[in-house]
């Protein structure tokens, strides 16, 4: 009972334990943020392409693409039972433009089947318009297109009205205190000025959903009315099949309004189409019932250069997409995919099957790499029997690749930078045992006359060792709490510290651009946390075990004659 007494005493007592537990919860916080931030930036590169690609892969080498592919998903889903679902995937290039305007973006493609793709992907979980409907489509209800456009409206209206009244301020202080604010007030104009722009455009979405909710039901009638005639084998040749045509082109032309067929879903991060302010709030320019002109490079077939030349369809916007990855947001768009299968000419023609560019393969539980792996082998088999089979189904190679051998280029590199990083701010760490040892030498020889005294009524040359051994452990201990809990802070709040350091400094060390993401990870894993811990109480008594060796080798007389 007395090391427990005599610990707490040493403790209370003695500033260089301070000291010491000190510089353990700095070692601890710093180990901890940094295994945070590298885990998280890994975490959120192997989710995103999981969430983006599937489990596995199948991908052809050239840009011809892969034909015959639903058979092939048949095929995979008799052989493989380990397969929940699989989709076809296209992806191109090309260009959006807004109409009547300047704006012209280039921009990646992708060609997708709703609600088929939220079964293999990520890609529901991040719908704006569509936000946590099971069954997402290119065709959501219009009351639910215009309550979120609505919503994204009445957003920008209190954020103008908010910095508007900041702008009115300055200008008080301006007046009254004749304090210069001439840079605030230019910046803030700036941001009102693209507040306006927003407000505009999305007044104009939707008044044009306002105006489709008049015109639908007779658009829906006369689609109705089309379906009948075509079931009686009416054509345009037909009087009335024609005029019924024209009207309903006509109203479509007024409304800008067009079919399922003709919808695209934007990446929520294309330059000039979204505003971020600097406090990260986002402002959608682009709402549903807005228009954009698709150009697409027809890629899927072979053709001189000369011959390629942009095919292009007029789409109405329905949603907004957001994957947290900025590379993925700020190029992507989303449109049907038979749609893009004919604007890149992988429709079928002749003897040439329809092709799609990939396969994305969802398996069912959480399987490990070297699971998945096994399932990508034999799907590999079914491949091999199905190309006999279907010779056209492919002029190229086709991989099947896992999700994390797809993005080995990625994901390798970080993590490399990861241990290497953590093994530096380990050997770094490492100065927090030294302290120990350092500190609690020299209170050892403090406390060399109460070592004696000790010794003389009894206490054992253990008994001592274990004063100093549960000394080292309790300011392990505690600075272990203290760094822990000082580092999870740090941690959560990484994102407004960095902004508050940027604006104070102008120094921004995370750029979207850069580290793909659209926020610092801020997360902390528990038992991540946990290892940082034990490692530390360890660490305090390896620090203390050398000055608790020295204390019970003292002799009992040599101790009472110190000093």
């Amino acid at each position: 009972m007395y090391k427990f007494f005599l610990c707490l005493r040493y403790l209370k007592s003695r500033a260089l334990a301070y000291a010491a537990m000190l510089a353990v919860a700095l070692c601890v916080a710093m180990m901890l943020i940094v295994v945070s931030v590298m885990n998280g930036f890994l975490d959120k590169v192997e989710t995103a392409a999981k969430g983006l690609f599937g489990d596995v892969v199948i991908d052809t080498a050239g840009l011809g693409g892969l034909g015959n592919y639903d058979e092939l998903i048949a095929a995979i889903g008799r052989e493989v039972s380990e397969v929940e679902a699989a989709s076809p995937f296209i992806l191109s290039y090309g260009m959006i433009r807004i109409p009547n305007t300047e704006y012209r973006r280039a921009v990646q493609i992708a060609g997708v089947r709703l609600p088929e793709r939220v079964k293999v992907s990520t890609f529901g979980q991040g719908l704006f318009v569509q936000e946590g409907v099971t069954d997402p489509t290119f065709d959501p209800p219009l009351e639910q297109m215009a309550r979120s456009a609505a919503q994204a409206h009445e957003f920008t209206l209190e954020l103008y009205r908010r910095k508007r009244n900041e702008a009115g301020d300055l200008l008080s202080r301006k007046a009254t205190e004749k304090a210069n604010v001439e840079n605030e007030l230019a910046a803030l104009q700036e941001v009102l000025d693209r507040l306006e722009t927003a407000l505009q455009r999305q007044q104009t979405a939707l008044e044009r959903l306002e105006l489709v909710s008049r015109l639908l039901p007779e658009m829906t009638e006369l689609r109705r009315k089309i379906g009948q005639l075509k079931a009686q084998g009416k054509t345009l040749e037909d009087q009335e099949y024609r005029q019924t045509a024209e009207k309903l082109d006509e109203l479509v032309q007024q409304a800008k309004f067009y079919d399922a067929d003709h919808r695209i879903i934007l990446g929520l991060g294309i330059q000039g189409l979204v505003y971020r302010t600097d406090e990260g709030q986002t402002v959608r320019m682009m709402l549903p019932g807005h228009q954009v002109l698709l150009y697409v490079f027809p890629l899927g077939r072979q053709m001189t250069t000369s011959e390629l030349e942009p095919n292009r369809a007029m789409l109405t916007v329905v949603d907004d997409s957001r994957t947290d990855v900025s590379s993925i947001d700020s190029e992507f768009v989303y449109v049907p995919f038979e749609t893009l299968q004919q604007l890149n000419n992988m429709h079928a023609d002749g003897a040439q099957p329809a092709r799609c560019s990939q396969i994305h393969v969802k398996v069912r539980g959480h399987r490990s790499e070297r699971e998945l792996e096994q399932v990508a082998e034999r799907i590999r088999g079914v491949w091999a029997k199905f190309r006999r089979e279907y010779p056209l189904a492919a002029m190229t190679d086709v991989a099947v690749q896992t999700w994390r051998q797809r993005q080995a280029r990625v994901i390798a590199p970080i993590e490399a930078q990861r241990t290497l990083v953590v093994v530096m701010f380990s050997i770094i760490s490492s100065v927090a045992v030294v302290m120990i040892l350092v500190i609690f030498y020299m209170i050892v020889v403090q406390k060399t006359r109460d070592i004696g005294v000790l010794k003389a009524v009894g206490a054992s040359s253990g008994g001592v060792a274990w004063i100093f051994l549960l000394y080292g452990a309790f300011v392990g201990l505690v600075g272990a709490v203290v760094g822990t809990i000082g580092g999870y802070l740090f941690v959560w709040n990484i994102n407004p510290i960095h902004d508050w350091v940027s604006r104070v400094t102008g120094l921004t060390v995370f750029t979207r651009e850069f580290f793909l993401f659209e926020q610092i990870p801020n997360t902390v894993n528990g038992v991540n946390a946990l290892l940082i811990v034990l490692a530390t109480i360890a660490a305090g008594l390896i620090g203390a075990l050398a000055p608790a060796i020295r204390a019970a080798r003292m002799q009992p007389v040599e101790a009472l004659r110190y000093e």
